[in-house]
């Protein structure tokens, strides 16, 4: 049996915060292909999971770990119980919470305790691990964040409001396009990319357009490939080759055998109001 259950965060935390979750498998074995997606903060509190990442290196995910931007998919598994309380981190999020630059971190996974103080996260492990409902862990966690973000705001944020916008606001986002609304320079632009989402900017515009027409597909929104791809790719190979390299499917095996997790994601996320466009698709 696998539960998944989706949380808003307070709402001093809903620009840094895309949504929490409580994740919990009591199956013998779990296993799950991940699309890309945004970083986020894992707090695991019964068992170990294995992020496996392009080439097949694995990193193991046990106590809390923080998982940088995906560009990739990437295949995620258990033995045995596994149960998770899930903090999705939006790019300010990720430069405010986290402050590591976050191309470091991009298609990894790193113990929480290498970037926050390592007393306060065993504290906050534990105070989740005892909490006795939804409510007490997501409280726990909206104390933990607020302290965090207490202690400084990054210059660069405004860039993520742009940035999310230009994402979101078309089915092809064209690079030049956000240089110009910027008013900085292409290298710049570049080099904010590279910091708060993990990427270039022209790598950024692919995986949101490849994951913008997965969402379609999975929601109904597309009835095919035709309706998916829109006029945002060259042509059906095309749109089959950008697809898999961001969703490990082709758009034919994705309407019909997408991992479990991600459908329940997809279907889920969207039922929380005032969720961020940019978490509707990452």
């Amino acid at each position: 049996m696998i539960t998944i259950r989706y949380f808003q965060p307070d709402p001093a935390l809903r620009a840094h915060v895309s949504s929490y979750y409580w994740f919990e498998s009591q199956l013998p074995a779990f296993a799950d292909l991940m699309r890309a997606e945004l970083g986020q903060i894992r707090l695991v509190v019964a068992g170990t999971a294995v992020n496996e990442y392009g080439q097949g290196r694995q990193v193991q995910g046990r106590g809390a770990v923080v998982q940088g931007p995906t560009s990739a998919p990437a295949h995620y598994r258990a033995a045995g119980r596994l149960a998770l309380f899930g903090i999705g981190l939006l790019p300010r999020g990720w430069a405010e919470l986290v402050g590591v630059p976050a191309a470091e971190l991009a298609d990894d996974a790193v113990d929480l305790a290498g970037v926050w103080p390592a007393g306060g996260v065993a504290r906050l492990l534990d105070a989740v691990a005892n909490a006795g409902s939804d409510a007490a862990r997501c409280a726990v966690v909206d104390r933990a964040l607020g302290q965090r973000l207490a202690l400084g705001r990054d210059a660069h944020a405004w860039f993520t409001r742009l940035a999310d916008d230009w994402l979101t606001g078309s089915t092809n986002p064209a690079v030049d396009a956000l240089v110009a609304a910027s008013g900085m320079s292409a290298r710049s632009v570049e080099r904010l990319c590279q910091r708060l989402y993990g990427a270039s900017p022209k790598l950024l515009a692919r995986k949101y357009r490849a994951l913008g027409a997965a969402v379609r597909l999975a929601t109904g929104e597309a009835a095919d490939w035709v309706d998916a791809a829109g006029d945002a790719f060259y042509d059906q190979a095309h749109f089959i080759r950008e697809f898999r390299a961001f969703t490990g499917l082709t758009p034919a095996r994705f309407q019909i055998e997408a991992a479990p997790v991600t459908r329940l994601t997809i279907a889920r996320r969207r039922q929380l109001p005032g969720l961020p466009r940019l978490a509707l698709i990452a």
